[in-house]
Protein backbone atom coordinates (compact mmCIF):
# COMPACT_ATOMS: atom_id res chain seq x y z
CA UNK A 1 0.00 0.00 0.00
CA UNK A 2 2.35 2.42 0.79
CA UNK A 3 4.55 1.73 -3.05
CA UNK A 4 1.01 2.47 -4.24
CA UNK A 5 0.27 5.68 -2.39
CA UNK A 6 4.30 7.08 -3.13
CA UNK A 7 3.17 6.30 -6.93
CA UNK A 8 -0.12 8.37 -6.80
CA UNK A 9 1.63 11.57 -4.80
CA UNK A 10 4.25 11.61 -7.11
CA UNK A 11 1.88 10.80 -10.16
CA UNK A 12 0.08 13.79 -8.77
CA UNK A 13 2.83 15.89 -7.75
CA UNK A 14 3.82 15.87 -11.95
CA UNK A 15 -0.04 16.94 -12.72
CA UNK A 16 -0.51 13.38 -13.86
CA UNK A 17 -2.89 12.29 -11.63
CA UNK A 18 -6.79 12.20 -12.22
CA UNK A 19 -8.76 9.83 -9.98
CA UNK A 20 -11.56 8.40 -12.86
CA UNK A 21 -13.18 5.63 -10.09
CA UNK A 22 -13.22 4.28 -6.49
CA UNK A 23 -13.20 0.95 -5.35
CA UNK A 24 -16.32 -0.28 -4.08
CA UNK A 25 -15.53 -3.80 -3.02
CA UNK A 26 -18.81 -5.22 -4.41
CA UNK A 27 -19.33 -8.32 -6.32
CA UNK A 28 -19.48 -8.81 -9.62
CA UNK A 29 -23.41 -8.35 -10.44
CA UNK A 30 -23.60 -11.53 -12.14
CA UNK A 31 -21.82 -15.00 -13.72
CA UNK A 32 -20.72 -13.27 -16.96
CA UNK A 33 -18.83 -10.69 -15.18
CA UNK A 34 -17.03 -13.27 -13.07
CA UNK A 35 -16.07 -14.97 -16.06
CA UNK A 36 -14.67 -12.29 -17.73
CA UNK A 37 -12.89 -11.48 -14.09
CA UNK A 38 -11.38 -14.19 -14.19
CA UNK A 39 -10.25 -14.71 -17.97
CA UNK A 40 -8.41 -11.07 -17.13
CA UNK A 41 -6.60 -12.61 -14.45
CA UNK A 42 -5.74 -15.83 -15.68
CA UNK A 43 -4.39 -13.74 -19.03
CA UNK A 44 -1.31 -11.96 -16.64
CA UNK A 45 -0.87 -12.45 -13.29
CA UNK A 46 0.11 -8.78 -12.88
CA UNK A 47 -3.34 -7.53 -14.00
CA UNK A 48 -5.52 -6.53 -10.97
CA UNK A 49 -9.08 -5.85 -11.00
CA UNK A 50 -12.01 -4.59 -9.15
CA UNK A 51 -15.75 -5.47 -9.63
CA UNK A 52 -18.44 -2.25 -9.76
CA UNK A 53 -16.13 0.09 -9.83
CA UNK A 54 -17.46 4.13 -8.80
CA UNK A 55 -17.41 6.85 -11.17
CA UNK A 56 -19.75 9.36 -10.75
CA UNK A 57 -23.62 8.01 -10.25
CA UNK A 58 -22.23 5.18 -12.45
CA UNK A 59 -20.91 1.45 -11.85
CA UNK A 60 -18.16 0.33 -14.22
CA UNK A 61 -18.41 -3.35 -13.96
CA UNK A 62 -14.69 -4.18 -14.14
CA UNK A 63 -11.75 -1.65 -13.73
CA UNK A 64 -8.60 -2.60 -14.80
CA UNK A 65 -5.26 -1.98 -13.07
CA UNK A 66 -1.29 -2.83 -13.75
CA UNK A 67 1.15 -2.14 -11.20
CA UNK A 68 3.17 -0.85 -13.81
CA UNK A 69 0.79 2.06 -13.58
CA UNK A 70 -1.23 1.44 -10.06
CA UNK A 71 -2.74 5.13 -9.27
CA UNK A 72 -5.35 4.49 -12.06
CA UNK A 73 -7.65 2.17 -13.77
CA UNK A 74 -6.24 1.45 -16.99
CA UNK A 75 -9.54 0.54 -18.37
CA UNK A 76 -13.21 -0.26 -17.65
CA UNK A 77 -15.02 -3.40 -18.88
CA UNK A 78 -18.74 -3.42 -19.64
CA UNK A 79 -20.60 -6.12 -19.72
CA UNK A 80 -23.76 -6.89 -21.26
CA UNK A 81 -25.75 -8.37 -18.07
CA UNK A 82 -28.96 -7.75 -16.89
CA UNK A 83 -28.46 -4.10 -15.88
CA UNK A 84 -27.28 -3.39 -19.41
CA UNK A 85 -30.78 -5.03 -20.85
CA UNK A 86 -33.13 -3.37 -17.92
CA UNK A 87 -32.10 0.59 -18.90
CA UNK A 88 -35.25 2.39 -19.48
CA UNK A 89 -33.93 3.20 -23.51
CA UNK A 90 -30.84 2.31 -25.66
CA UNK A 91 -29.83 5.82 -25.58
CA UNK A 92 -29.67 6.29 -21.55
CA UNK A 93 -27.66 2.98 -21.57
CA UNK A 94 -25.30 3.37 -24.47
CA UNK A 95 -24.70 6.74 -25.92
CA UNK A 96 -25.31 9.08 -22.78
CA UNK A 97 -23.85 6.69 -20.11
CA UNK A 98 -20.77 5.93 -22.34
CA UNK A 99 -20.18 9.50 -23.41
CA UNK A 100 -20.27 11.00 -19.58
CA UNK A 101 -17.27 8.19 -18.47
CA UNK A 102 -15.19 8.65 -21.01
CA UNK A 103 -15.54 12.84 -20.27
CA UNK A 104 -14.34 11.53 -16.87
CA UNK A 105 -11.48 10.23 -18.40
CA UNK A 106 -12.76 6.33 -18.73
CA UNK A 107 -10.95 3.93 -21.49
CA UNK A 108 -14.53 1.36 -21.84
CA UNK A 109 -14.42 -1.78 -23.44
CA UNK A 110 -17.19 -3.73 -24.13
CA UNK A 111 -17.80 -7.22 -23.78
CA UNK A 112 -20.84 -9.01 -25.62
CA UNK A 113 -22.02 -12.30 -24.15
CA UNK A 114 -22.45 -13.66 -27.71
CA UNK A 115 -19.77 -13.41 -28.35
CA UNK A 116 -17.83 -14.31 -25.40
CA UNK A 117 -19.76 -17.48 -25.67
CA UNK A 118 -19.55 -18.09 -29.24
CA UNK A 119 -15.40 -18.24 -28.94
CA UNK A 120 -14.59 -16.62 -25.10
CA UNK A 121 -10.53 -17.63 -26.38
CA UNK A 122 -10.68 -14.82 -29.20
CA UNK A 123 -12.89 -12.28 -26.89
CA UNK A 124 -10.15 -12.45 -24.40
CA UNK A 125 -7.31 -11.90 -27.04
CA UNK A 126 -8.91 -8.62 -27.61
CA UNK A 127 -9.44 -7.53 -24.50
CA UNK A 128 -6.12 -8.22 -23.45
CA UNK A 129 -4.78 -6.68 -26.64
CA UNK A 130 -6.99 -3.37 -25.48
CA UNK A 131 -5.26 -3.50 -22.15
CA UNK A 132 -1.52 -3.81 -23.36
CA UNK A 133 -2.46 -0.63 -25.97
CA UNK A 134 -3.34 1.51 -22.76
CA UNK A 135 -0.02 0.42 -20.70
CA UNK A 136 1.83 1.19 -23.56
CA UNK A 137 0.09 4.37 -24.43
CA UNK A 138 0.19 5.35 -20.05
CA UNK A 139 4.10 4.37 -19.73
CA UNK A 140 4.87 6.44 -22.91
CA UNK A 141 2.82 9.55 -21.02
CA UNK A 142 4.72 8.84 -18.13
CA UNK A 143 8.12 8.72 -19.48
Amino acid sequence: PGIALLSKYLAYAEGNYRPIGEKTNRNPANGFEELVGRAILDADPDYRIDYQVTASKYYIDIGVKHPKIPYKYLIGVECDGATYHSSKSARDRDRLRQEILEGLGWKLYRIWSTDWFNDPNSETDKLVEYIEKEIEKNLNINS
